[in-house]
């Protein structure tokens, strides 16, 4: 089963679509931002949930920030921003998520020159009574109080995410001028490689903390074809349909009102949950029974090897006790398995000591008189290599030409 932060947004926000980048950074800091460019003030409808709010790249504020990213622009249908909005797991405190966004914020600095607005949102309050108090920053409950409520699955649905909001630009933290427009990722070509590659060095970060807190959960951010041709799930996983703020509110509504998400869109959504669990219990029963399969089979070849070594070595050693001649031994040991050198001397003896299944008294390796200890034992010390010859350089003064 994937983990419930599997989810990993890319946003493009252009002003064909009337979306502004210091809107979304006043939405997204649960504060105000005036945007120069329109003359308008843009105000957050929300005054709490936030858990953590960090600029990089820039040494101004935030509102001059996105200001000048504003004014940068001078087309009617330009891309103002980019924003990344994936999952963080509930199963890492806040500061392990704080840790999370701000080492990814600076691999996006140092990989694409920009400058990165990162907040963390907390997630929503399943009772809308609890959630408008919450949002209203009137919960009154101190911040201990606070994130153990947030982390308790039967008040809030878990759903912890960061909005990530990247200029389009690169960005000179120390003028505060602008560059050139990031076209690597703009690019038909080169675009689709690079979100991989954010994706990929998200799941890299992520998968790496909840390593070090001993959690065996991992996120997975690849497509369910993707996964399922790489035989780490299901064939048939349908992706859940999106459910904008409309219908999100449509259906906690009818949550609230009958206990049941009748919407449409729930209905839809609830089927498709259906299927791919049925999908994947049957996957994994699946996979269990093959590895069992598996298992038994490496057994039985072990067994097999095992038993075919023993007969080879009953062999090898009535054939050694029917030599009559060094000869005879000779040609034995050689064809033998048992052992590497082909001399006589302590060799022979060993391998006919084998043979007759009497100790090896001609064996040089040395015994141990008492257990050793590998925490205090000391190898020999190896031999160390003969020094190498310094060169020397002898000077030899040379007549010069006879002066005429």
């Amino acid at each position: 089963m994937l983990h419930p932060a599997s989810f990993f947004k890319i946003i493009n926000h252009t002003r064909d679509d009337g979306k502004s980048s210091v809107k979304t950074a006043a939405y997204i800091a649960r504060t105000s931002y005036r945007d120069e460019r329109v003359g308008r003030r843009y105000r957050a409808g929300k005054k709490a949930g936030l858990l953590s709010h960090e600029l990089i790249n820039w040494s101004g504020t935030e509102e001059e920030l996105w200001n000048a990213a504003e004014f940068a622009e001078k087309k009617g249908n330009a891309r103002v921003a980019r924003e990344l909005r994936p999952g963080l797991p509930a199963d890492l405190p806040v500061d392990m998520q704080i840790r999370l966004v701000r080492g990814y914020s600076l691999w996006l600095r140092d990989r694409y020159g920009v400058a990165v607005q990162a907040d963390i949102h907390a997630p929503r309050f399943l009772d809308e009574k609890t959630q408008k108090l919450h949002e209203k920053g009137q919960l009154g409950l101190g911040w201990d109080e606070y994130l153990e409520a947030l982390f308790d699955p039967k008040q809030t649905n878990l759903n912890f995410h960061v909005h990530m909001l990247l200029t389009t630009r690169e960005v000179c933290p120390e003028t505060g001028k602008f560059g050139g427009k990031t076209r690597i990722l703009d690019g038909s070509s080169t675009g689709p490689q690079e979100f991989l590659e954010m994706r990929r060095e998200w799941e890299k970060r992520t998968n790496a903390l909840l390593k070090e807190i001993g959690s065996h959960v991992r996120i997975d951010l690849r497509s369910y074809d993707a996964m399922a041709a790489a035989g780490d799930a299901p064939h048939g996983l349908q992706a859940q349909e999106h459910m904008g703020p409309k219908l999100h509110a449509r259906s906690r509504k009818r949550l609230a009102e009958t206990g049941e998400d009748d919407t449409p869109a729930g209905k839809r959504r609830r089927a498709q949950r259906e299927s791919n669990n049925t999908l994947w219990e049957a996957w994994e029963v699946e996979r269990a029974r093959c590895r069992e399969e598996a298992r038994e089979e490496a057994a039985r070849i072990a067994s097999e090897r095992e038993a075919e070594r023993k007969e080879k070595a009953d062999a090898e050693k009535r054939r050694l006790r029917g030599v009559k001649t060094a000869e005879e031994a000779e040609a034995a040991v050689a064809a033998a398995n048992q052992f590497d050198s082909l001399r006589l001397g302590p060799e022979l003896a060993a391998a006919l000591a084998w043979a007759s299944g009497e100790p090896d008294e001609t064996s040089s390796s040395p015994g141990y008189s008492s257990p050793v200890d590998l925490e205090i034992w000391v190898p020999p010390s190896r031999p160390q290599p003969e020094p190498l010859l310094e060169p020397k350089v002898q000077r030899v003064r040379r007549k010069g030409p006879p002066q005429r």
